[in-house]
């Protein structure tokens, strides 16, 4: 077969497999953060496709300087063709997966072509990684799992960036003009940022390919000093600017207030985090996939528990490897150098929950890297065949356990049963099944499924350190069917508001009991405004959520005194944002409430957020 055609039959494979793995998922529901991104979120949903409606779509996403506007516009894009049907975001979602696969393809059939040392061979064994990256069951959670779109459409560009990357190489090292390649690789990494900031660690998956196969060489002696000297800067600076301006804020006392860990906490118990990822990545069974860890166990100390120590020495060790290995076995020391490059953000300082699987989507690429690397070193003293029907049962099992936990989230009560049987503590799984069990009974108090739902919500309720979703879901089941809503649901949940560290299930949970009371649920004002001020008071929140306890204050308390305090508290969120001051005073004097106008009016000419007349 000519060479040209048999590549282009390994790419169509690549696709066909990755689909056919997949494919069974399509039919899954909405999951956690897919809710409040999509779902309940007016600025995606795009009744048409036009200019308007896309640019309200790229501000969709509130947290960050400037958002992900390109992950929130396809969403946009999802909802004009398919409206809230999941199917159409997931196959969209497999669609940027399916590219990815090929982007793997193609940029490790490059790396591999790089060195003559028996990976020469080239397109067979990258269509292997390629094809073990996109089937991999840990990819399952990315993949389908919506709004983590944003993770992959980032990577998409990434890989096209490497693969720029490489061929501006390749042509400094031929004596050509390599830098506009470069320069667009760059380009295309920024854009990557457009859909999450974890395209910003694209330099440290370049800096791991100079310090393993392309060794920071060129044909002109004076282009490769000024590769070195560029990464030497870049590196310095990177590390002046992490330590000068990322790091303080959260060394600060109250910086990890709203979690259960501190800092010290959050990085030692990340040694234990990144073992966790390599074993699901290396053995991959389903009861190790459990996709909701907010019940993971932190580490309080070196021994506490003592695997925290122990995987610390199995990363330096790992590291060591890299470094020693990266000339002679440079393959295996960059998959390793990419493992870690690609947590670099996520098991770093930021004030972020402790695990979640997508955070592997292209770490995974590293240890297939690795692996490689090491199956390739494996004498073969009776030829390759043994090694080769390895290599294919290998990807045989990945491929069916892959299918087998795609055809799982196929179906939003067997996922949702399969997630609380595996993790029977985590609260997530708990809340989830519970709702979903309440959705089935077509909100009919007289159906089994609404006493299912209702148990699983007390069970959930009383699990160690649970959060309050549970007494929301109780309170919204009761109060959605006209049923009694039982003064201990209130108690309970005000009572963990109160004394949880407050994050993000605490702030979803109250968040969303007022959202319901705005959409025309009756609940107990007096009750809902205990627990909402509860939350106000424990950890600072975002401006708007005291601008509507204001209103809220307004509608449903009569309370004057209250809606001024937290008008005012919302336009002293941020002292130097004079539009959102002007917005929240514009809004309070169209709707005739002059009284908390004039206080906000005061407030905010002292902050000097308008201008004295």
């Amino acid at each position: 077969m000519h060479a040209s055609r048999k590549l282009f039959l390994l790419y169509v494979l690549v696709a066909v497999v990755t689909a056919v793995v997949f494919a069974p998922g399509l039919s899954g529901g909405f999951l956690l953060d897919d809710f409040p991104n999509i779902v309940t979120n007016s600025r995606v949903q795009a009744e048409s496709l036009t200019w308007e409606s896309l640019v309200r779509a790229a501000s969709a996403y509130q947290p960050g300087v400037y958002g992900r506007p390109l992950a929130t516009m396809t969403f946009a894009v999802d909802y004009a063709i398919g409206g809230k049907n999941p199917w159409a975001f997931k196959l969209t979602s497999l669609a940027v997966h399916i590219v990815n696969a090929l982007l793997v393809f193609w940029l490790v059939r490059r790396l591999f072509a790089l060195k003559a040392d028996g990976m020469t061979r080239s397109a067979t064994a990258a269509f292997v990684v390629a094809t073990l990256w996109a089937i991999h069951p840990l990819q399952v959670s990315s993949a389908l799992y919506i709004v983590q779109r944003m993770e992959t459409l980032s990577l998409t560009f990434v890989l096209l960036g490497l693969v720029a990357y490489l061929k501006g190489r390749l042509l400094q090292n031929q004596a050509k003009r390599g830098w506009p390649w470069l320069a667009a690789s760059a380009l295309l990494a920024g854009v990557g940022m457009l859909s999450k900031e974890s395209a910003v660690l694209f330099p440290l998956y370049t800096v791991a390919l100079e310090l393993t196969i392309l060794g920071f060489q060129a044909s002109r002696p004076a282009t490769a000093r000024a590769l070195k000297w560029t990464y030497g800067i870049g590196i310095a600076a990177a590390m002046l600017v992490f330590v000068a301006v990322v790091l303080p804020p959260y060394l600060a006392p109250t910086a990890f207030d709203g979690r259960e860990f501190t800092l010290y906490e959050r990085l030692i118990t990340q040694c234990r985090v990144l073992v966790l990822y390599l074993s699901q990545i290396l053995l991959p069974l389903p009861s190790t996939l459990v996709f909701y860890y907010d019940n993971y166990p932190k580490s309080t100390g070196w021994l506490s528990p003592a695997s925290t120590l122990l995987s610390a020495l199995l990363l330096a060790a790992l590291l060591t490897t890299a470094w020693r290995l990266r000339k002679k076995a440079p393959y295996l020391s960059l998959g390793i150098l990419w493992f870690f490059a690609g947590h670099a953000l996520t098991s770093n300082v930021f004030n972020l929950e402790l695990v979640f699987e997508h955070r592997n989507y292209f770490a995974l690429l590293g240890v297939l890297l690795a692996l490689a690397e090491l199956a390739r070193l494996i004498p073969t003293r009776d030829g390759p065949a043994l090694k080769r029907a390895a290599i294919s049962a290998i990807v045989v099992g990945f491929g069916f356990l892959g299918l087998l936990r795609a055809a799982t989230w196929g179906n939003p009560l067997n996922l949702a049963m399969d997630l609380v049987a595996r993790n029977p503590t985590s609260t997530r799984a708990s809340s989830d099944l519970a709702t979903l069990y309440v959705a089935m009974s077509g909100s009919d108090p007289g159906s089994p499924f609404y006493k299912l739902g209702r148990n699983e919500f007390e069970r959930g309720s009383r699990l160690p350190n649970a959060s309050p979703l549970p007494e929301q879901g109780l309170i919204l089941m009761a109060a959605t069917t006209g049923q009694p809503v039982e003064p201990e649901w209130w108690d309970r949940m005000l009572h963990k508001v109160r004394t949880r560290p407050v994050g993000t299930q605490e702030i979803m949970a109250v968040a969303g009991l007022m959202q319901q009371r705005y959409r025309g649920i009756e609940l107990d004002d007096r009750r809902l405004s205990d627990v909402y001020g509860a939350l106000l008071d424990r950890a600072p929140m975002p401006a708007p959520m005291y601008a509507q306890y204001g209103d809220f204050a307004l509608r449903h308390l009569g309370d004057d005194a209250l809606a001024d305090r937290m008008f005012v508290a919302a336009i002293e969120r941020d002292p130097k944002d004079a539009q959102y001051a002007q917005k929240v005073l514009g809004a309070l004097v169209m709707d005739g409430h002059t009284r908390q106008a004039e206080a906000v009016h005061a407030r905010a000419l002292a902050l000097g957020l308008l201008p004295e007349r």
